[in-house]
């Protein structure tokens, strides 16, 4: 898979934030509430462009320096955790807002997932580009209600909707489910 990393992130990068946004999202404190517990004041996003990569660098950004110094590495089963990856394509999004009720607020009105998850934007082609987002293991029930709900499609499941990224991370040896990244 040929990604534009001018437009998006790289295999690189996007496996460097999701092992962080994994450490980051397993600190958050529970009984987790999606709508408060994923948008953490201190790494949101900094909007001053137009660009998608930007906004999501500046989460990778401020969370790797609030998590300390030190690589993050992802591992077999992170922490004893499990997740799913998300993709959400923003070109496709309608802003329905029925998933942000089906999720109790892990969805905004416009479908997008909260930042803490943000992992990478990816850009395929002109007409395939998306953000990556994890999803903690015990919401990915509800997540998936959410999902399933959103008549546009514009969200879901990395391992379903992105055939190429599948392959792409095979081939760097990360098999989603080898990973505890899948639900199959």
């Amino acid at each position: 898979m040929n990604l534009d990393c001018e437009k998006g992130h790289s295999l690189a990068e996007l496996v460097q934030n999701l092992a962080e946004a994994i450490a980051w999202c397993s600190s958050r404190p529970r009984p987790w509430s999606p709508f408060a517990t994923f948008r953490s004041a201190d790494i949101a996003p900094e909007f001053g462009s137009n660009s998608r990569k930007s906004w999501i660098q500046s989460v990778a950004r401020q969370r790797r320096r609030v998590l300390g110094a030190g690589t993050i590495s992802l591992q077999r089963k992170f922490y004893g955790y499990e997740g799913r990856l998300l993709a959400y394509f923003p070109d496709e999004n309608l802003a329905c807002g029925v998933a942000q009720d089906e999720t109790q607020g892990f969805f905004t009105v416009d479908n997008v997932p909260p930042w803490d998850t943000w992992v990478a934007y990816l850009h395929e082609d002109e007409q395939t580009n998306y953000l990556v987002a994890w999803v903690p293991g015990a919401m990915t029930r509800m997540v998936d209600g959410g999902v399933r709900v959103i008549p546009e499609e514009c969200v879901g499941w990395v391992d379903e909707r992105c055939p190429r990224l599948v392959k792409s991370l095979a081939a760097q040896g990360i098999e989603l489910a080898e990973f505890g990244l899948s639900a199959k």
